[in-house]
């Protein structure tokens, strides 16, 4: 599997295989919402600036049905503004998905500057809404102490705390647009968190460490960790939704995750990596 986090390991991860899950109820999903994205390709390839228009398009859907203001236009023109459209997805989750690419638009400011190209995206997508929590569970995560900007070759290590017990997962949405579970692994299984109890993972008796590191060919990539801490009252497992280190696309992610997601919190922790080849 390719992820642009290193997933270091003294051995060789080996994927669970996926378990059956369950129907999503149908009666928290808005259905049809059609939203657009666009993102200039300026200091970027085409591929990164497809996957941040998409990322902006799928923020827009997701605050037509929440009423939450993401982003006031719907143009990207450097990574900085990815965060807040991807830290959108926690409000609500994309469980279907059709995307159309109209053709590219090209402009300039005037002639003495060269032509920009815009990539444009358009999506007809479902958006679950989750319910809400009658007994939060106090999730709190972050980064190394709130970094948001990493350099290829660089650990991270992420600080969790929760209010209640509860399951823990850390899940990597990445640059390519897929999303891997990360935690727990082969290695690391014990994920039960007690009352009020702060942990770091990885620690430093964990075989495994998270390397940051830009995808091939890339000099610069914005990407997240999905944190969820799952209450213990819900009768599934993350192990039984996700294989371990085993990425999905976009969309298959959240349809299983919506399964969980009313007995579940998250935070999404948004960061760039730096200093690719």
């Amino acid at each position: 599997m390719r992820t642009s986090i290193a997933f270091l390991l003294l051995f060789t991860l080996q994927a669970a295989a996926f378990a059956e899950t369950g129907s999503i109820p149908q009666s928290q999903i808005t259905r049809n919402i059609i939203a657009e994205g666009a993102c200039a390709i300026e200091g970027m390839s085409a591929d990164q600036a497809k996957t941040i228009a998409l990322q902006r398009a799928r923020a827009a859907a997701i605050e037509q049905v929440t009423g939450v203001s993401v982003s006031s236009s719907t143009l990207v023109t450097d990574y900085k503004p990815v965060a807040y459209f991807v830290k959108a997805y926690t409000r609500g989750f994309i469980v279907g998905e059709k995307v159309e690419y109209p053709p590219p638009v090209q402009y300039q400011k005037d002639i003495t500057t060269p032509w920009i190209f815009e990539y444009r995206v358009k999506i007809v997508a479902d958006v679950r809404t989750p319910a809400p929590k009658i007994k939060p569970l106090g999730l709190i995560a972050n980064t190394d102490k709130g970094k948001a900007v990493y350099r290829n070759g660089e650990k991270m290590q992420v600080e969790i705390k929760v209010g209640r017990k509860a399951k823990i997962a850390v899940f990597n949405i990445m640059a390519d647009d897929t999303i891997a579970m990360l935690f727990p692994n082969e290695y690391d299984k014990h994920n039960l968190c007690a009352e009020n109890t702060s942990f770091i993972y990885p620690d430093k008796n964990s075989p495994v460490e998270l390397i940051m590191q830009t995808l091939p060919g890339r000099k610069h990539d914005a990407e997240a960790l999905l944190v969820v801490a799952l209450d213990t009252e819900c009768g599934k497992n993350f192990e039984d939704l996700f294989a371990r280190n085993k990425a999905l696309a976009f969309q298959d992610f959240f349809q299983k995750y919506a399964e969980i997601a009313d007995y579940a919190e998250d935070v999404v922790l948004a960061y760039e990596i730096i200093g690719g080849p």
